[in-house]
């Protein structure tokens, strides 16, 4: 016994040492704990005993056990689930789609952005079942960790090459460093570890998982720990659906990073988001920011009564709501690109009822929603294109992260949030105020807490924090926001702003969670807006700039010059590539794949990361097809795929390098 108590308490030994050197965070957050258990500070829930020759976790309060039976029989019969096959404890790494021939020549503007990736998705199911196994593993997840005696057997039989380890419970998971040797299987192996984290803390893990080796995430394998909570399958679901590559294709990003051209050459006025705006209309006025959440329309009431006595900024998809009661914003945000977002302005009558309005429009926006607007009233922004120098960018997921956002960068002192839930109604499962919002869904709230096997930005509902109550669910397209702002407010909020979320909803970080009945409005006086407009008006052209500069038309002028060295890589690639054996066609796309998303610089990211868009998707299916037992007729595939893929590598550069080249021609 007293061999086993030695060995146990080397094992923890060991691996706090490791942890100290490799993983701070959490070496620092196990110490944390330790100290509140010396202290009294915290009641210990478990007492690890040895019984019969094996471990178990007695739960003090009950006198239950974790395990209950032989924990090395159950680990024996844990590590038997895991196998090679693709449709087993799997998660899909991203949805993959088989468009017919007629379906690829009708697509809409909102499904085009893979366009030049659904060929191959469709080769790649043609030649591929759910049921195939894989040669290897390369990448697994073991949600929740017990003891941990299953995970050397796992590894025994699969030989991963990364291990991410999942356990809401930190009590328990640092009772596995007795039991577990995570030191010497780190030895093989990178470890990633997420340990009693909240939802924003896991996603950050998630993507530090998903991100280095995202060749290998077709397919992630994984041991589920029956007495762990299913609540991280569903956000390891979201994880994966929130990835950008996957929300905002490689297309719409190239579209993206080329439209601003035409706003500037039509001279308008981009503002400088770069720093806040000192001593600026906004910080002397109370603002409130109208999104099409479900509280939206709750509180149109309230809204009614109190909206002259803020400075009012109103999301594009509230309108119609707005101008039926009457209540005009002060600033109109609009950053959607797609024509359906375009039903915002049906039946209001934009030129006399916004007449007052300033807007500010994506530079992602269309060519005719701008035109609806006298174009002094209008301004853009720079989503990380950074054709102007130094004038600062901002990417958000949705236009209502987005208006919360700039309020602070134009240094809003105080700003009220309402309808942005980030949540669905908690009673009806509804998404947004009203039904013909773009992205509108309704949930059954009866079968929240059920696992689906579908990927659905809209469908995946999971619990996260609340903001006027513990917890409330959302989806994984409201979430992107959740997550956004979660890494955003705190690089650009400071202390003397305050946010002041009024929603029942999901918890904003660093907003102050407010019943709408306990803002006090008496305190607020109406406000003029015939002169609000004009302060605002001013106050963003003192921010803006409408012509680049000498160095921004130089820096242009390089950034086509790159451009055409990374179009020589690609025919270099094109010209070189080896098509004998899968081993070397993958090497060899490998590499030009780490050529190109490796360039970073004012010049280079945009193609760069429309590049990486775009090879996030079609890596890991080449990369799968090849790893499956069996595959037949590889020469033939390399073949079919290698020649889908030049063409779009070809055409990305061609349209990059066109549209720099037409805009130059004309304006300079």
């Amino acid at each position: 016994m007293e061999s086993i108590e030695n060995q146990a308490i080397s094992n923890y030994e060991k691996n706090m040492e490791y942890f100290s050197k490799e993983k701070k965070t959490l070496f620092n957050t196990i110490n944390v704990f330790n100290h509140a258990l010396e202290n009294g500070d915290y009641t210990a829930q478990y007492d690890l005993e040895y019984i019969n020759g094996y471990f178990d976790v007695k739960l003090i309060k009950s006198s239950n056990f974790l395990y209950a039976r032989n924990s090395n029989d159950f680990s024996k019969e844990l590590a038997k689930l895991v196998d090679f096959k693709k449709n087993t404890y799997t998660f899909e790494g991203f949805p993959v789609y088989n468009f017919s021939e007629e379906k690829l020549q009708n697509l809409d503007d909102m499904n085009s952005g893979l366009e030049g990736i659904y060929p191959l998705m469709t080769y790649y199911l043609e030649n591929t079942k759910r049921d195939d196994e894989m040669k290897r593993i390369e990448k697994f997840i073991f949600v929740g960790t017990g003891l941990g005696f299953h995970i050397p057997l796992i590894n025994d039989k699969i030989d991963a090459d990364e291990y991410l380890f999942i356990e809401d419970d930190l009590e328990l998971f640092r009772l596995s460093l007795f039991t577990t040797q995570y030191y010497k299987l780190a030895e093989t192996s990178f470890l990633f570890f997420s340990v009693a984290d909240d939802e924003n803390l896991f996603l950050n893990t998630m993507k530090r998982f998903l991100h280095d080796t995202f060749f290998y995430n077709r397919f992630l394998k994984y041991s589920y720990f029956s007495a762990h909570s299913d609540d991280k399958i569903k956000q390891i679901q979201n994880a994966l659906m929130a990835q950008s590559f996957a929300s905002f294709p490689y297309k719409t990003e190239l579209k993206k990073f080329t439209k601003p051209f035409e706003l500037i050459s039509d001279e308008y006025n981009i503002l400088n988001l770069n720093n806040h705006y000192e001593d600026s209309i906004f910080n002397k006025k109370p603002v409130l920011i109208i999104t099409a959440g479900p509280s939206f329309k709750k509180n149109i009431e309230w809204l009614k009564q109190n909206h002259t006595k803020f400075l009012v900024i109103a999301v594009s998809a509230t309108l119609k709501r707005l101008y039926e009661h009457n209540i005009v914003p002060d600033i109109l945000t609009h950053i959607d690109g797609f024509e359906d977002s375009m039903s915002h302005y049906d039946g209001v009558p934009v030129e006399e009822y916004l007449k007052n309005t300033t807007v500010i429009l994506g530079p992602f926006a269309l060519k005719k929603l701008r035109n609806m607007f006298p174009k002094e009233n209008v301004f853009s922004y720079e989503e990380n294109t950074e054709y102007f120098e130094n004038h600062g960018f901002l990417i958000t997921p949705c236009v209502g992260s987005f208006s919360l956002v700039i309020s602070l960068i134009f240094n809003s002192q105080n700003v009220y949030l309402l309808g942005l839930d980030l949540a669905l109604d908690q009673e009806t499962g509804s998404s947004h105020a009203d039904n013909d919002h773009v992205f509108y869904e309704e949930s059954d709230m009866e079968k929240k807490d059920l696992l689906i096997d579908t990927m659905s930005l809209l469908k995946n509902v999971f619990p996260v924090k609340g903001n006027l109550r513990d917890v409330v669910y959302t989806t994984s397209i409201l979430h992107l926001s959740v997550q956004s702002l979660y890494l955003t407010i705190k690089n650009v909020k400071r202390d003397d702003q305050n946010l002041y979320n009024l929603n029942d909803g999901a918890q904003i970080n660093q907003a102050i969670p407010t019943p709408i009945e306990d803002v006090d409005t008496a305190i607020f006086e109406s406000i003029d807006k015939s002169d609000l407009h004009n302060a605002i008006q001013n106050t963003l052209l003192s921010h803006s700039s409408n012509k680049l500069s000498e160095d921004d038309i130089i820096s242009l002028k390089k950034r086509l010059e790159e451009t055409r060295v990374i179009k020589k890589d690609i025919e270099s690639y094109i010209k070189n590539v080896r098509h004998n054996n899968s081993n070397s066609f993958q090497y060899d796309l490998l590499g030009i794949v780490s050529d190109i998303i490796d360039k970073n610089g004012r010049e280079t990211h945009n193609l760069a990361h429309v590049y990486q868009t775009y090879f996030k998707y079609i890596v890991p299916i080449v990369m799968d097809l090849f790893n499956t037992k069996g595959i037949k007729n590889e020469k033939r595939h390399i073949k079919k795929l290698d020649k889908l893929i030049q063409k779009e590598l070809l055409l990305i550069v061609n349209t990059y390098e066109k549209a720099i080249v037409d805009f130059l021609e004309e304006k300079y």
